[in-house]
């Protein structure tokens, strides 16, 4: 019976596993999830819902024992088909033990009824009993860390109970007899449940929490490229005002995993405690993503005469959203914000050469004749390819109140002889620019937006069709940068993803700050 009193230690500890999902060096975390004091609270009111939910439905063992009767000597009583009655939680608490892990405290009152018997040689009686136990206490303190395969672990380092009165109403035939050992039986009762109460409790912990603590996954799988280790890097770290918990937060190839060749900065985390829960993402886990998907390809691109003539087909910038989402831009509630940025930038050239209505560009070289004169004198009126490559992986930067990154682009260009299959370099361009983000968050999903007006600059690294100006072209793609790219790339960041929350949890009354190398994410739970 008394393994449920566990319950609120249980249910404390199940919803820091859920809501989990936390110097300087390697050993910094990529993601940090802060509970507050607030947080702890409404653990508190949890924990007292699972236990009262938990004893509405729980079913009492046995229990027996015997009493001397005089001459009769010992007889033997069982008290059986035992059934809750009622029940009263009362001070529950949860309190931090800085340095060390939790502590929870519980006083109740309940009643139970049920059946009793008695035999001696051919006797037999037998009736029902009321059963009342006041002043129930309860005091265990967890110790929190981590196994080598990086999940949380719970252990017991102290625990003390105690009764104040146990009562026993016997009735039935000849019930008289037992309730002369009423004092006896009760007291017997008394002593066992306070022998065996810690006893449930270390045994619930070893039997029940551990074992599902062991079966969280340490990785997730995002798509057939990457995935993210979110392991534990230390302990839980308890402090007078809250619980961090630590947490590796990097993607790694699925193909070929290696060690990242940068650390993860230190978060100087406020010590912000309005809200119950705080999630604090470095910009390390933004970067992991980039260079996972960079040394994949995943970043590259080609732009066709085909993918120009999709655009011909668009008469409005909405419709021309759904024709360029392709299938690796499409956004699920697992889509991070940095997949969304990575995978436009593959399709941003694309965008790029999209001319006025009234002014269609083809990717043939006679198009090009006014910004690369010998284009044209040399392979009239031929296809042309573009293919483009970051250079190295791009690199968001955190800093109070902004997101930036400067991604460079190696963009070549080909014409496509005619009647084969082979392809000549023509010219290869240098693209840089720098953005500014805006991110925010409403309800359970983080936006963004890009801000406009950053520009973007060309750079001519060698060319195989004599010196042109690349201003023109500079020009060029910053038009439709600042009228096409910016636009559909805002109405994408508008919508946002969602943010990953364990099962049946909603937040509220979010604020998101950025701090310098990181996000700093507050909400409350309902």
């Amino acid at each position: 019976m008394m393994a449920r009193h566990s319950c609120v230690v249980l249910a404390l500890l199940l919803l820091l596993v859920e809501v989990s999902r936390f110097g300087e060096g390697a050993s910094n975390p990529g993601f940090v999830a802060r509970i507050t004091r607030t947080g702890l609270d409404y653990a508190r009111q949890y924990g007292v819902a699972t236990l009262t939910r938990e004893l509405s439905t729980m079913s009492l063992p046995d229990f027996s024992g015997k009493f001397k009767a005089g001459l009769l000597g010992n007889v033997h009583y069982d008290f059986y088909r035992l059934r809750l009655q009622h029940f009263d939680i009362r001070n529950l608490d949860l309190s931090l033990l800085p340095g060390h892990g939790l502590k929870a405290t519980l006083s109740n009152n309940l009643s139970v009824s049920g059946k009793w018997k008695v035999k001696k040689g051919i006797v037999k009686l037998e009736g029902t009993f009321d059963l009342r136990v006041d002043g129930i206490f309860i005091s265990v303190s967890l110790n929190l860390g981590k196994n080598p395969s990086g999940r949380p672990t719970a252990s017991m380092t102290h625990c003390n109970s105690s009764i104040h009165h146990v009562d026993i109403d016997i009735s039935g035939n000849l019930s008289w007899i037992l309730n002369l050992f009423n004092e006896k039986i009760a007291n017997k009762f008394k002593a066992i449940m306070q022998q065996k109460i810690c006893k449930y409790v270390e045994e619930s912990i070893t039997s029940h929490l551990n074992p599902y603590l062991q079966t969280l996954p340490v990785t997730l799988m995002i798509d057939e490229v990457a995935g993210i280790d979110y392991s534990l890097i230390d302990a839980p770290q308890v402090t007078s005002q809250g619980l961090d918990t630590p947490f590796k937060g990097e993607f790694f190839s699925r193909s070929r995993r290696s060690p990242v060749p940068f650390d993860a900065p230190a978060m100087e985390i406020p010590q912000e405690h309005d809200r119950m829960v705080y999630f604090a993402v470095s910009e390390y886990v933004f970067n992991t993503a980039s260079l996972m998907y960079h040394q994949a390809g995943r970043m590259n691109f080609t732009l066709r005469e085909e993918h120009i003539e999709q655009l011909r087909n668009q008469s409005t910038i909405s419709r021309l959203r759904g024709q360029l989402s392709n299938p690796s831009c499409q956004t699920s509630k697992s889509t991070s914000l940095l997949r969304v940025l990575s995978c436009f930038s593959s399709s941003s050239l694309l965008i790029l050469l999209q001319t006025p209505l009234d002014s269609m560009l083809h990717l043939h070289t006679n198009s090009f004749r006014a910004v690369v004169p010998r284009l044209a004198r040399l392979y009239p009126n031929m296809k042309m390819e573009l293919e483009g490559s970051p250079e190295s992986a791009p690199v968001l930067m955190f800093s109070p109140g902004n997101v930036n990154f400067m991604p460079v682009v190696t963009i070549q260009a080909f014409v496509l002889l005619p009647n084969s299959l082979e392809r000549k370099p023509l010219f290869q361009l240098r693209a840089s620019t720098n953005v500014s983000a805006t991110i925010n968050v409403a309800s359970s999903r983080i936006t963004g937006s890009v801000n406009p007006g950053s520009q973007l600059k060309l750079e001519l690294k060698h060319s195989n069709v004599g010196h042109f100006n690349v201003q023109l072209m500079e020009a060029f793609f910053n038009y439709y940068a600042t009228h096409t790219i910016y636009p559909i790339l805002n109405a994408k960041l508008e919508k946002g993803f969602p943010l990953p929350l364990p099962r049946d949890t909603f937040l509220n009354s979010l604020v998101l700050q950025i701090h310098k190398n990181f996000l700093l994410l507050g909400a409350n739970i309902d």
